[in-house]
């Protein structure tokens, strides 16, 4: 070999070397970042099982706490559900810090948070079989692109953008972004569910370019159930009511004790017919369950109570009253019955869904 072919192999050779150095070097500089006031956020949804109705406009997910540790979170919500296709399962294992100083190790003048992965899976479960499709390890897309960093102790959240099926998760504000005065804006990675492709975003950016959530003045059912009836029945500690989910076309309820739930109930079960199985199962076990419910947004308030409420015999009337903070004339008023809520309560703006359910093709 000539003198200038070896001479070509050293500089290549060296160039590969100050390359894996100064790789090295900015991974030390981020690990070394100065850290304050560290704890710990761990995460596990607790997928159990999920049910669709005939018409694919009904939809649980349970959530069990079998095998999740009491120093975890716990349980879903519609946010870890993509109507008609698919349920998510996160496993998060976080450590967060304080530190004043940006990802190049310079003040910043403030305090912020960063956040270091210990483990990120995302499961996901097609959510009418039940059945694992795959886990989407997000810790790793995060640790093999050195463009974009975990922030905030959160979970992956589920949206429907450009038709197609997504989970977002929080990502770091540079300083950059910081110096162009998006210090309070929210930046997320978002992965597509089916091919695990990924791009970086403002988060509300995404929303806006998919859909604008339109607003509209109803009696919040929350106020309904949750503030008055159910409180005033002392049963407002297992289940929570929602007039809208963030999926078009659907509303939400959350049941926090299964053991809660009619034994009896024919709308309830007609619409699910495996529920009360699946729900034994878990109580005769001696589990912890949660469940998340997503029904028809045009289910009345009659037709929630004979779901969820043993023949009504659970809730009275008597005595209820709808306060001067949620009346329309800023007076009490004596409730006998659903329609007087529609009358007395003051109708709020509240934003519809923004994501559209994915259609299942099969």
């Amino acid at each position: 070999m000539n003198g200038n072919g070896q001479m070509k192999k050293s500089k290549i050779f060296i160039g590969v070397l100050l390359c894996l150095c100064l790789c090295a070097c900015t991974k030390k500089a981020d690990k070394d970042r100065d850290k304050k006031k560290g704890y710990e956020f761990k995460y596990k949804s607790g997928y159990y099982t999920s049910e669709i109705n005939d018409n694919n406009d009904a939809i649980y997910v349970i959530y069990s706490h079998d095998g999740i540790g009491n120093d975890m979170e716990w349980g879903g919500d519609d946010m870890e559900i993509i109507p008609n296709k698919y349920a998510i399962d996160n496993d998060v294992q976080q450590r967060v810090w304080d530190t004043s100083l940006d990802e190049n190790n310079k003040p910043l003048g403030f305090i912020k948070n960063i956040t270091e992965l210990d483990k990120f899976n995302v499961d996901i479960y097609d959510i009418r079989t039940g059945e694992k499709l795959k886990t989407i390890d997000v810790k790793s897309i995060f640790d093999n692109d050195d463009n974009i960093k975990p922030d905030r102790p959160y979970t992956a959240l589920t949206l429907e953008y450009d038709g197609k099926p997504y989970i977002k998760v929080r990502s770091e504000k540079t300083s950059e972004d910081i110096e162009n005065g998006y210090k309070d804006k929210l930046k997320s990675v978002f992965i597509n569910i089916e091919d695990e492709t990924y791009f970086e975003d403002w988060a509300r950016d995404v929303s806006d370019r998919q859909s604008k959530g339109e607003k509209i003045a109803v009696v919040n059912k929350r106020d309904i159930f949750n503030e008055i009836l159910l409180k005033q029945n002392s049963l407002y500690s297992y289940i929570t009511v929602s007039s809208f989910s963030n999926w078009e076309g659907f509303m939400d309820v959350y049941i926090y004790d299964i053991g809660r739930i009619p034994k009896e109930s024919k709308r309830l079960y007609g619409l699910f017919p495996h529920l009360r199985e699946n729900l034994d199962k878990l109580i005769a076990k001696g589990e912890r369950a949660k469940v998340t419910f997503m029904l028809p947004d045009s289910i009345s308030d009659k037709e929630l109570a004979d779901m969820f409420f043993e023949n009504d015999e659970d809730i009275s009337f008597d005595g209820v009253i709808v306060d001067g903070i949620h009346s329309v004339d800023g007076l009490p008023h004596k409730i006998n019955n659903f329609d007087d809520f529609k009358k007395y309560i003051e109708p709020e703006d509240m934003e519809r869904s923004r994501y559209n359910p994915i259609p299942d093709n099969r």
